[in-house]
């Protein structure tokens, strides 16, 4: 074998997660819907139920928004603690290893 068959380089970046700042950014709206109806009073038309909805679903597009933005900064910076890494190939378990006449 030759020495780029036996290791590899490899790049490994800590990158954050798409899906906890999302839900952090709907949950936000949420308690902010709460906090706006509460202090606010509901309208007359709707019970205040549907007033946090319609709010909840109103503040969480800025919301998101404002998440995605925030993970998109801190993915950026992740780039800056990218590392490189030598794969080597791991030997064989004790049970993987094999001979002529099959595994030992």
């Amino acid at each position: 074998m030759s020495s780029s068959e036996q290791h590899r380089r490899v790049m490994v970046r800590p990158t954050p997660r798409l899906v906890p700042f999302l839900v952090a950014g709907v949950v936000v709206a949420f308690a902010a819907a709460v906090v706006v109806v509460l202090v606010s009073g509901s309208a007359e038309d709707y019970t205040v139920a549907g007033n946090i909805g319609y709010l909840t679903f109103a503040l969480s597009l800025p919301g998101l928004a404002l998440a995605a933005l925030s993970w998109l900064l801190l993915e950026r910076r992740s780039r800056r603690l990218t590392r490189t890494y030598r794969a080597v190939p791991a030997d064989p378990a004790p049970s993987e290893r094999t001979d002529e006449n099959g595994p030992r």
